[in-house]
């Protein structure tokens, strides 16, 4: 009997906006989502803290129209510290 083939996730570009301000979110979004266009999804996590990082992160992601998801954990249950970002 064959071995099972096992589908490989392919790891989205990932940015990391713990430890940021809400006034740093727009330009290094900007910065990420412009470097990685090529890109089909990336991943940002604004992680869960206070949660105004996280709030400026999905007004700009509105504003410029890009369609999100939370990520979804092995285990079935979504990270709400990580969002899915659809570019393509």
């Amino acid at each position: 009997m064959a071995p099972m083939a096992t589908k490989k996730k392919r790891q989205a570009p990932t940015l990391d906006l713990h430890g940021r301000t809400t006034d740093q979110v727009f330009d290094l979004v900007d910065q990420f989502i412009m470097k990685n266009q090529n890109q089909d999804r990336i991943k940002i996590m604004p992680g869960k803290g206070s949660g105004k990082v996280k709030a400026e992160l999905l007004r700009y992601l509105k504003l410029g129209g890009y369609p999100w998801e939370y990520e979804t954990m092995d285990n079935g249950k979504k990270n709400t510290g990580c969002l899915v970002i659809i570019l393509s």
